[in-house]
């Protein structure tokens, strides 16, 4: 037996009965790793294989090893050399494959029967057989055939297997530049094992979790992983141990993507140890959130079943031992009234509104990948989102613009350079101009933008100011015309595109300044030095050689070497001398004020902002530049010339902020939880309107408390930074436990697991990876946060207009096979209906007057309601006083009709035709009170919104007529053309149904719920428990925490950090617990926020 297969005993024996990722993980932790790679065991094997696994407290993990050379030492490698051949193939055995643990697939059978394991398709079934016994072919290839197109919607919408895990597979590297025996040599990425040395480069991905050894200007896209909008710049100096994962700057994780500079590593995990295999492992345990309307439904079916074993068994009695029928003619009577009761065609209705609901929200680039999604966003109280490319645009701006003499706003949102800039405060301090932040989002206002516009010369100066931001600069922003709209895309690094956008906002031509400044030298940026410099040749200004003084004076004058360096201020202001006097660059340097620049570095750092410093300074024309350097330029001491400070930020989308405010006004919380720094994360939350209070909270203060604690804070916080996937995931279920419906957006690997335990999980369709796309039940096609709350119209609309088919089909439906029992009752020989009159309402005129509810337009309240509460009935109060009232009424006339007709001499089949017409005529007035639940529809909205139903009411009218008085057809239907009083009759029991129905919508509510109330609570009280809606207990009994590289050491024995407080009531004496324990300061507003929750 292996080291690994020993270890992997021990972690499923010391796992066994723990919940979440412990309970089939495989990964290793640091002690094992290194156990392994010394090809020495953990302790003593007992004498069932289990080897006794001795796990110090207070293991350093890799990150925060002081030395990466004794990372190498205790993983037992050369850092020069590497692994051996013999070492690697022998390491390769013991951990396995560098590859992740797929999960396991459900067959064709399994996806079949998850859509047929429903009570109301039971029901179906069986009507289906005794029709078939009955030799009733028409009626049993109609129910079978309900059966089949809802069973074929169903897996065709949602039949993608569970590909997550493939997809982040997919992800990795599919090879590795690796040193073993002294060579360089590439090998295939799932050979690799820990201790190899592993060289990165500009362009690759990164094969495994890597302690870097060596690097050289190294930067990384790490934004699947942690959020970070831009890429992180890593060093060789260790991380605190609870740094987060996002802080861990001289680690590099595996599918992450190197995009520029050099590195040595050493290999510290493989697949399903490395941070993307713990994602891997949670995506594969999350179990999908049960959807509200498939449990009501369930219920609703339990309840038609009872009723329909009722009622038919009480009919073939009564058939048999009252209406003196033979028990072949009964028991027919009673499976026609049974099936009457049963609304086959609700299944394929309610698939129907969901995909009206799919196709609409396509339109609106909202894909949904799961139809019962569509009702779950309907009832949404919380959406977590994430921040960058989703509330924002992912595309780096300049939002202000700090001279010596003048604060600029720059208006306008991402790449493309439309946008311009207004004066916010033309004194030289900060202080007088408010918060830049909300200055920033201000600058979309084009009242506010014209009435601090910038002048003629004020942009004058401004272009010459910027003419810096142009030239030091390696990026790239093209422009392409894409369908006849204007596209622009980045190449390079996205603080240098953003600082070309404001450069073409301000009207400076590119190519020409370029090509009339040319580069003589330069330095590139290396994260040592935290700066870049270019030099130039110049003559004067190019603004200025645009003027009056023509291209021959310019010509004329004498060229000369300026030197433009751009970086961040801590770094630059010790080497500036002077700064620009005036915002004038061809006057006389004023003397620096470092105090000034100073304070204004740090106020805009504090609103969240990403602060460069752009200074300039003359260097002599015939001074050597072959030697210049960092170490150059570092050595010269003070001489540069202080031009600007450039605030940058990912701002928010214009479209995303009017969104967060129709979700405020429908009751609905929106939540921020990025990987981004808290200051950014702030900044962005302020100007979206969700920062409240003004309150963050980090991953790491998330991982020092417990779920109670969580629970407590959960609901008065809203913006969260630095999130790992665990912290995302545990905010969910918190949300979850405190009885929300919680929606997730994400884009990254790391958003996969929470999207999936969501009860909507949103993925981006452009910027998503296809880990996030798989694991979630929608996606957008537009990554537009706006799309999310147009999204929830529509699913409150899909959920009116299902309680609307059931306000109409259920009272029908009961019309129908009631109208037979009562006749029965009263003794008659001779139901009002025959069976297939029953079936032909049944299945043909309900299904098209309900299929045209499905098509019914939102209300114009939606989006003004408070959100539904959790596991709210679908068939409520209303409806079951509805189905009693309404079935009644109509039983009632239809009764009496066919006893009138008869009691006038006129036949049987003039009866039953009356009777008929006036049941078919009822479901025509009252499918048109039902287009509005409570709004009366005596009203010209009536004639408007939905032409389906139009069509629906004419179809089925021109139905009635021509199944009564065609010959032929009417006799096959038992009937006979009606006379003149008849069809005066049907149409007053038209008028009656519609002016009953109008009058009691308007008394339902002050009138007759308060009586109804009462019964009904009395009733409930009395019904089994299996046939009621209870409020769904929470999903998962303990929100995750699942422990970072550091430590799998908590899976692989089955417990959890904290214990779980032993009930509810005990949250807020946990969460003072964990407030205590954490460090002062850092959760200042905890304990009280916990007593307020629990009060």
């Amino acid at each position: 037996m292996s080291a690994l297969d020993r270890l992997s005993r021990h972690s499923k024996g010391l796992a066994r009965g723990s919940k979440g990722l412990a309970k089939t993980s495989t990964a290793l932790d640091k002690k094992s790793i290194v156990s392994i790679a010394k090809n020495s065991t953990l302790g003593s094997a007992s004498a069932d294989g289990h080897v006794s696994v001795d796990i110090e407290a207070d293991e350093v993990p890799w990150h925060a090893i002081p030395d990466a050379e004794e990372v190498v030492q205790e993983l037992v490698s050369n850092s020069t050399d590497g692994l051996s051949i013999k070492e690697a193939e022998r390491r390769l055995n013991d951990f396995g494959p560098n590859a992740l643990t797929p999960p396991a697939k459900p067959g064709f059978l399994k996806r079949l029967w998850h859509h047929l394991n429903n009570v109301l398709i039971f029901v179906l079934f069986a009507a289906a057989v005794i029709k078939g016994a009955l030799q009733s072919w028409p009626e049993f290839g109609l129910v079978l055939l309900v059966i089949i197109i809802n069973t074929a919607i169903g897996m065709l919408q949602e039949g993608k297997a569970e590909k997550a895990a493939e997809a982040i597979k997919a992800m990795l590297s599919p090879n590795a530049l690796v040193i073993r025996a002294g060579e360089q040599q590439t090998i295939p990425a799932d050979e690799l094992v820990p201790g190899d040395i592993v060289l990165l480069k500009s362009g690759d991905k990164v094969p495994a979790d890597l302690r870097l050894i060596t690097c050289t200007n190294l930067q990384v896209q790490e934004a699947m992983l942690t959020g970070e909008s831009v890429p992180v710049s890593k060093v060789l100096s260790p991380a605190p141990a609870a740094a987060s994962l996002g802080d861990r700057k001289c680690m590099c994780y595996s599918a992450t993507a190197v995009t520029s500079g050099q590195a040595r590593a050493v290999v510290v995990a493989t697949g399903d140890s490395a941070e993307i295999g713990q994602i891997n492992k949670m995506v594969n345990t999350v179990d999908n959130v049960r959807n509200n309307l498939v449990h009501q439904l369930e219920i609703l079916g339990r309840w038609l079943s009872v009723m329909v074993l009722v009622v038919g068994v009480i009919t073939l009695l009564l058939a048999v031992y009252r209406g003196g029928n033979s028990f072949r003619l009964a028991f027919a009577s009673a499976v026609s009234v049974a099936v009457a009761i049963i609304p086959e065609g609700l299944p394929a209705m309610v698939t129907v509104v969901l995909a009206i609901g799919t196709t609409v929200m396509a339109k609106n680039n909202a894909i949904i990948r799961q139809l019962p999604a569509v009702e779950t966003l309907g009832s949404l109280d919380v959406i977590c989102s994430d921040k960058t490319g989703t509330l924002t645009k992912n595309e780096m701006t300049v939002v202000s613009i700090r001279t010596a003499e003048r604060l600029y706003a720059v208006s306008g949102v991402g790449y493309a350079p439309k946008g311009g800039f207004s004066i916010k405060g033309k004194t030289s301090r900060l202080a007088a101009s408010g918060d830049v932040a909300a200055d920033a989002a201000d600058t979309a206002a084009p009242a506010a933008a014209a009435a601090n516009a910038c002048s003629a010369n004020e942009l004058h100066a401004l272009q010459a100011l910027l003419e810096g931001a142009t030239l030091c600069n390696d990026s790239v922003l093209s422009k392409s015309n894409e369908d006849g709209k204007e596209a622009y895309t980045p190449l390079g690094a996205p603080t240098e595109v953003a600082l070309l956008t404001v450069c073409e906002k301000a009207g400076i031509n590119q190519k020409q300044l370029k090509a009339a400044k040319p580069r003589v030298a330069s330095v590139p940026f290396e994260s040592e030095h935290k700066f870049m410099a270019t030099v130039h040749e110049q003559g004067p200004p190019m603004a200025a050689a645009a003027g009056a003084a023509g291209a021959a004076t310019a010509a004329a004058q004498q060229r000369k070497r300026i030197i433009l360096v751009k970086g961040a201020p801590d770094r630059l202001l010790p080497l500036c001398k002077s700064q620009v006097a005036g915002d004038d660059v061809s006057v006389p340097a004023a003397p620096l004020d470092l105090s000034f620049w100073q304070e204004q570095q740090a106020q805009l750092s504090s609103k969240g902002l990403r602060v460069l410093a752009l200074c300039r300074a003359e260097l002599p024309a015939d001074e050597d530049l072959t030697g210049l350097n960092a170490a150059a330029i570092l050595g010269r001491g003070k001489f540069l010339s202080m031009v600007m400070l450039l605030a940058i930020l990912d701002p928010p989308r214009e479209e995303a902020v009017t969104a967060i405010k129709v979700a405020h006004r429908a009751g609905i919380q929106v939540k921020m939880i990025t990987g981004d720094h808290a200051l950014t994360a702030l900044a962005i939350g302020g100007m979206l309107g969700i920062a409240g209070s003004g309150q963050v909270f980090t991953g790491p203060e998330i991982d020092r408390i417990d779920d109670g604690a969580l629970r407590a804070i959960v609901l008065s916080c809203n913006v969260y930074a630095r999130a790992s996937p665990e912290n995302k995931l545990r905010i969910v279920r918190a949300l979850q436990e405190l009885k929300k419906t919680v929606a997730m957006t994400g884009d990254g690997v790391n958003d996969a697991p929470a999207l999936k335990a969501a009860d909507v999980g949103v993925a981006m369709g452009i910027t998503g990876t296809d880990v996030s796309k798989e694991a979630a039940k929608m996606v957008l096609a537009d990554d537009n946060f706006a799309s999310i709350v147009a999204a929830v119209k529509e699913g409150r609309r899909v959920w009116d207009n299902i309680r609307k088919i059931l306000v109409f089909n259920l009272p029908v439906n009961l019309a129908q096979g009631l109208s037979v029992l009562y006749s029965y009752i009263l003794g008659s020989s001779n139901p009002p209906l025959t069976a297939l009159q029953v079936l032909l309402v049944n299945l043909v005129t309900s299904v098209t007057l309900g299929l045209a509810l499905a098509a019914e337009p939102a209300e114009p309240d939606v989006m003004d309601r408070p959100p539904r509460r959790p596991n709210k009935r679908l068939v409520g109060k209303l409806l079951l006083w509805r189905c009693f009232f309404v079935c009644h009424l109509v039983v009632v006339l239809v009764l009496g009709m066919f006893e009138w007709a008869l009691t006038t001499q006129l036949s049987l089949g003039r009866a039953r035709a009356e009777a008929f017409n006036v049941l078919v005529g009822a479901q025509v007035v009252y499918f048109i009170t039902c287009r509005f639940l409570k709004a009366s529809t005596f009203h010209q909205r009536v004639f408007r919104g939905n032409k389906v139903a139009y069509a629906s009411v004419l179809t089925t009218l021109l139905m009635m007529v021509f199944l009564t008085f065609t010959p032929g057809v009417n006799r096959f239907f038992s009937m006979e053309a009606l006379l003149g009083v008849q069809v005066a009759r049907v149409a007053v029991c038209m008028v009656v149904i519609y002016a009953v129905v109008e009058v009691e919508k308007a008394l339902v509510d002050p009138v007759l719920m308060p009586m109804i109330r009462p019964v009904l609570a009395f009733l409930e009280n009395i019904t089994p428990r299996w046939l009621t809606v209870e409020h769904s207990k929470p999903l998962f009994t303990k929100c995750m925490q699942a422990p970072r590289t550091k430590s799998f050491r908590a899976q692989m024995r089955g417990k959890s950090r904290n214990p779980k407080p032993a009930s509810i009531a005990d949250d807020s004496k946990a969460a003072a617990a964990a407030a205590a324990a954490a460090e002062p300061g850092q959760l200042p507003q905890l304990t009280e926020l916990a007593a307020v929750h629990h009060d």
